[in-house]
């Protein structure tokens, strides 16, 4: 019995022992945690994508008597263009240039400014230099309602007669330019009855030419124009209206005859002691550097804004860029071609968009500080209020060639036409406003 009883108490002791060690075994291992997925990379930036360009479709004539001067215009627009992109563009766009020619004729510059439009798709316009031309592209660009700024075409016709929303002018027109001549040579030959003209056959000449009669009749009651003279743009020789001219005898001559055309004439009516008689035309930078020595001094000039025509400081500092980047000094054409990239700036700016509907609006009534100073343009007709010069040509040290003395700056909106002369126009026309 004793040795029952022990093991008993030995196998109650084992199980004692043994029952934990069971369990402990039995017991589930703790699960683990599940792995942390790794942190992913945060996503880099991608640099956004560049604005669409603004492109500006620059259109000007490198033909006949524009030649000249529609390189320049081409240099002052370029000069810019660069300043503008270098400093961050138009709200953050680049300005694009792309420049056409329209040879001086209407058929090349309608299909220039057409294939700019719709193949290109520029958002603006420039140009050009003639005004038969830059009529006959405001049809087609305003079918399209893409606006262009003129700074060269003078045409009154372009604001007036056949005006369109889709036109700026900020390069005086015929009629403002024309009234300002005149009253200049008014007031260097007041006693001046007896006049005689020379202008080229085409749109702007007819345009100069009827200001001139208008405001010479208004000066001078009893005037008298003794002879009209009409030769065609790119003429070659004069010498027929020079012999013409001198027979009637007149007090004084009045001619909007331009570049090269200027410079034939020039020279052509110097052997025969023609500038005896006063006599005024399109006198600027070009023509004086093209004549040198041959530059009539004491005959009268008019022109649109040559360096030296209105030496302000931001025209002046404008000539030190234009010489470094050029070398040589911005003419009239230049000059304006420039300020009609700084109005289409302001213009978008103010407008906070290119649209071009939103830009006529910012447009209408817009004031800018220019090369020339400052002008606005009128809300009713998109007429730039700029100024008109004149002048005397004559010999200056400081240059190498003839520029001007007694020089007259006229405001644009001492001679344009009245609001109320425009809607009378506008009635004739068929004008719309």
């Amino acid at each position: 019995m004793k040795r029952i009883a022990v093991l008993i108490t030995i196998v109650f002791v084992l199980s004692l022992l043994v029952v934990p060690m069971v369990m402990a075994q039995a017991k589930p291992t703790p699960a683990k945690e599940p792995a942390k997925a790794p942190a992913q990379a945060k996503p880099v930036a991608k640099p956004a994508a560049p604005k669409e360009p603004i492109k500006l479709g620059a259109i000007y004539c490198f033909a006949g008597p524009c030649y000249m001067y529609s390189e320049s215009a081409i240099n002052g627009i370029r000069i810019a263009a660069d300043e503008i992109n270098a400093k961050g563009g138009i709200m953050g766009r680049k300005l694009d240039v792309i420049v056409r020619d329209t040879e001086m004729k209407v058929d090349v510059g309608a299909r220039e400014v057409k294939d700019l439009i719709l193949r290109e798709k520029v958002n603006f316009l420039e140009g050009p230099c003639s005004s038969g031309v830059g009529l006959a592209m405001q049809v087609v660009h305003s079918e399209y309602k893409v606006i262009r700024v003129t700074t060269m075409a003078n045409t009154e016709g372009q604001v007036v007669d056949k005006f369109t929303p889709y036109i700026v002018q900020i390069v005086p027109n015929t009629y403002m330019e024309a009234k300002a001549a005149t009253r200049y040579l008014h007031k260097k030959v007041p006693t001046a009855k007896k006049f005689a003209t020379i202008n080229p056959d085409y749109e702007f000449g007819r345009r100069e030419f009827a200001a001139f009669k208008e405001e010479i009749t208004k000066l001078v009651p009893d005037a008298e124009i003794l002879y009209e003279a009409w030769p065609k743009p790119g003429e070659k020789d004069f010498t027929a209206f020079i012999t013409a001219i001198m027979a009637k005898k007149p007090d004084a001559v009045h001619s909007s005859l331009f570049g090269g055309d200027l410079v034939a004439f020039t020279k052509q009516a110097a052997p025969y002691e023609f500038f005896k008689t006063p006599f005024i035309a399109l006198y600027d930078l070009p023509v004086l550097l093209a004549l040198g020595p041959d530059a009539p001094e004491g005959t009268f000039g008019f022109g649109r804004g040559c360096f030296f025509m209105d030496p302000n400081p931001k025209m002046l500092e404008f000539v030190d860029k234009y010489k470094k980047v050029r070398g040589a000094y911005p003419d009239s054409w230049a000059v304006q071609a420039y300020d009609g990239v700084y109005l289409l700036k302001a213009a978008v700016e103010k407008a906070k968009t290119s649209e071009t509907e939103a830009v006529i609006k910012a447009m209408e009534g817009i004031s800018i500080d220019s090369l020339r100073g400052r002008f606005t343009i009128r809300p009713l007709d998109h007429m730039g209020s700029v100024p008109c010069y004149q002048g005397t040509i004559a010999k200056d040290p400081a240059y190498p060639f003839k520029i001007w003395k007694d020089i007259s700056r006229v405001p644009g909106d001492q001679v344009w036409r009245s609001e109320e002369s425009v809607r009378e126009v506008w009635k004739k026309t068929g004008v719309v406003r």
